[in-house]
Formats: structure tokens, sequence, C-alpha cells
């Protein structure tokens, strides 16, 4: 028996459309802030590396004392 459908290739028009429209969205988000992605990435790092720096230091004087 042969199929007549054609099975869709990828994800639908309104999911694109939905993509493309959050994609716009955060870009013009973040330029009205005045921050990059990267800037922004950068940020988040060094905050997370400052964090786990921190705890480091806070683990290393509590099993030395």
């Amino acid at each position: 028996m042969q199929r007549n459908a054609k099975t869709p290739l990828g994800p639908s028009f309104s999911a694109d459309r939905k993509r493309g429209s959050v994609a716009r969205h955060l870009r013009k988000w973040l330029v009205s802030r005045g921050q990059s992605v990267h800037t922004s990435f950068m940020c988040g790092v060094a905050y997370r590396a400052g964090d786990f720096a921190t705890g480091l230091v806070i683990a290393w004087l509590i099993a030395r004392y």
C-alpha cells in the first residue's frame, strides 16, 4: 500500500514563527538594556565563578579550623 500524504520535514510553520518572535523579543530586550548576549554571558560566568570561589574559601576555612 502506498501513502499519498507527504510527511512534514521539520517543525510546523507556527512553531518557527513563535521561535522567531521569542528571539526578536529577547534581542530587543538585551539591546534596550545596553547589553549584548556576550556581555550577559560573561557577567553570568563571572558571578558563578565568584560564587564558587567564595564557597571554596569558606570550606577551606571550616576544614582548617
